[in-house]
């Protein structure tokens, strides 16, 4: 590994491992460090990460699990799950020898969800925590897709302590042939979008998997978007952030798209399986959804924001009849779009 790689990132799930393997093969150095030794020993030795697909790891990415050489990377990314990553990142910050000296100007995460213990987006917990600005990097991508060079857009979403020169140098460090960028200050709705996506997809699944057809799933799709509206201008979001990559985009591709975690787990329940069965059934894989909804219903209780399409999901994730759940949707009190 050379003495400095380009980008660092942390956590070495399929997500972050597909940007690694991405970025590398734009030729950047990467570092990739996730926290289990021995898995991080495995992934480079076989240079292929179990969950995506086959995709091969380039030459230029270096797996570990020691931090040391990650820190001293000119750029820092977060890819470790939501509810984890501020403990992580604490864990992580006792290891930097000299953390002022290394921590770059901003760190960038790319998980979606709220935090359920303390209902905080993800930037307004790291920063108090690491004392830097946090950006997110979020939009429509399956990380096998992504990791394959298939053609993928993700937008940016930087806070204000990050300069425009240092936005529009992060905009072009990030981009690829097959990677295309899009820059935003919203971090507020970037952030949102990515939370409530994974809350609308797992009732995209129940609804595909009940057989209530196309027509119910287009609604789904738009009502859900009228929600996720809602919140992100109630705590000061942009409305073009929704109806954008971060907002309608991955909305589309996380309740239609096959690979999606959240849209299976949906399935799962109007299966009747209840979410252990159903977390079995999915290898314990993330379903960052889950965890995000009662965080969701929180955050709309204390905007006076309504949230149904969650409520019901709320529901279903504690036991309840599916069919009923969608019942309750339709019997609502009509109302203007």
């Amino acid at each position: 590994m050379p003495s400095r790689p380009d980008i660092a990132i942390f956590g070495a799930g399929v997500w972050g491992t597909a940007l690694a393997i991405a970025w590398a093969k734009a030729g950047h150095h990467v570092a990739l460090w996730g926290h289990t030794p021995s898995k991080m020993k495995e992934l480079a030795t076989t240079r292929r990460h179990p969950r995506l697909n086959g995709a091969e790891l380039p030459p230029n990415l270096y797996p570990m699990s020691d931090p040391a050489e990650a820190f001293s990377a000119g750029l820092w990314i977060s890819s470790i799950a939501t509810q984890a990553s501020p403990g992580a990142w604490a864990a992580l910050r006792t290891q930097a020898p000299s953390w002022t000296s290394q921590a770059p100007d901003v760190l960038l995460h790319t998980s979606k969800g709220i935090l359920a213990d303390s209902h905080q987006r993800l930037s307004e917990a790291l920063e108090p925590l690491l004392g830097i600005p946090v950006g997110v990097l979020s939009g429509p991508t399956f990380a096998d897709e992504v990791a394959k060079n298939l053609p993928s857009a993700m937008v940016l979403a930087l806070p204000p302590g990050v300069s425009a020169a240092r936005a529009v140098a992060l905009q072009h460090d990030l981009a690829t042939e097959h990677l295309r960028i899009y820059l935003s200050r919203d971090v507020v709705g970037v952030e949102l979008c990515g939370a409530l996506k994974n809350v609308l997809a797992i009732a995209a699944g129940l609804v595909e998997n009940l057989g209530l057809g196309h027509n119910a799933r287009a609604a789904l799709i738009t009502r859900g978007l009228a929600e996720i509206s809602r919140l992100v201008a109630a705590m000061g979001g942009e409305p073009d952030t929704v109806m954008g990559l971060a907002g309608m985009g991955d909305l589309l591709l996380t309740a239609t798209g096959p690979q999606s975690r959240n849209r299976r787990l949906g399935a799962y329940l109007a299966e009747g399986k209840s979410m252990a069965e159903a977390q079995d059934l999915m290898g314990g894989q993330v379903m960052e959804g889950a965890s995000t909804t009662k965080a969701a219903l929180a955050l709309a209780l204390q905007w006076g924001v309504e949230l149904p399409i969650a409520e019901e999901v709320a529901r279903l994730l504690d036991g309840a009849n599916p069919k009923e759940a969608v019942g309750r949707l339709m019997k609502r009190s009509l109302k203007s779009e």
